[in-house]
């Protein structure tokens, strides 16, 4: 395209636009509506006769540039002035396909609550059967054992030994006072101490203290039961119960006790070193970040989580 075919174009652009303006004066002067008074209806009159006049000249000037502009300027690539056009219903597939979705929606909607009703029969059902005089034995269905419960303890001792091989900041000593059930004694680098007691993989209990403290009652035994006497220990020891249960995985019993000492209590050997993920300040309220994250483990204080 040339210059001078340029220009023709952008002319034409500027006509365009100044007809635009011109049709929306006129509109604008219908809108105003018909006066009350003779005098203002002829002005009226005469305005709208400017404005339909000067619309008039404009399309005129537009239709008169719009000759002199080159053949190429009116054609479209890719068919795109096609596109307003309706296709032939005989020639397409979207009329039929669209039958066809809308009456399988439909049978879907129908077969669903078809299965609603069964359902809420078949419940009432059940419960008309539970409420039967004594004597009479109903079915029920059969539970699965626990899992995690029944898991022998050469089994528990192997997954022990290989995690005390991956964490060689953390020892791990293993006892079994009370028969099957199994006491853990984990001391985490020079951080804390904690004893945890399992039955198979699943973690029953934990119990935190200090370092320089030990759980070991006045007759020798394990002390399970007293606290720490520095209260964030006594705070990690409650984060702790709550973490077990996150971390419980009936149908992976051994992912649980993997995820819970290798991953998030293992992060706990930076309790009084790393800063607050959020506030990035060591203490608050005198107590250093004692939470961590389940998903990040990152260290936060209990206020900030």
């Amino acid at each position: 395209m040339g210059d001078q075919e340029a220009e023709k174009l952008i002319h034409a652009i500027k006509l365009t636009q100044k007809l635009r303006g011109s049709v929306t004066k006129v509109f604008t002067d219908l809108s105003n509506g018909q006066t009350s008074t003779k005098e203002e209806e002829k002005e009226m009159l005469g305005d709208l006769q400017k404005s339909l006049l000067s619309m008039n000249d404009n399309l005129s000037d537009l239709e008169k540039i719009s000759q002199s502009l080159p053949s190429t300027v009116h054609q479209t690539s890719n068919n795109i002035s096609l596109v307003c056009l309706d296709p032939a219903t005989d020639r397409t597939q979207l009329p039929s396909q669209l039958i066809h979705a809308h009456k399988w929606t439909n049978k879907v909607n129908r077969l669903a609550d078809y299965a609603c009703q069964a359902l809420q029969q078949a419940t009432l059902r059940r419960t008309n059967k539970s409420q039967v005089g004594p004597g009479l034995s109903t079915k029920r269905q059969r539970r699965m054992p626990p899992v995690a419960h029944n898991i022998p303890a050469s089994t528990v001792e192997t997954v022990l030994n290989s995690l005390e091989k991956h964490l060689p900041d953390t020892s791990i000593t293993v006892s079994r006072p009370n028969g099957s059930s199994c006491v853990l004694q984990i001391t985490l680098s020079k951080t804390l101490k904690a004893v945890c007691v399992l039955r198979g993989f699943l973690i029953e209990y934990v119990n935190v203290k200090g370092y320089n403290e030990d759980f070991l009652s006045n007759d020798g035994k394990i002390d399970l039961w007293s606290k720490s006497r520095y209260k964030v220990f006594e705070k990690v020891s409650d984060l702790m119960m709550a973490g077990i249960q996150h971390y419980y995985y009936p149908q992976m019993p051994e992912i649980t006790i993997r995820t819970f000492i290798q991953q998030w209590f293992n992060s706990y050997k930076t309790l009084f070193s790393a800063p607050c993920t959020k506030c990035g300040k060591h203490l608050q309220g005198g107590l250093p970040p004692v939470w961590r994250d389940f998903r990040t483990l990152a260290p936060l204080h209990d206020g900030c989580r």
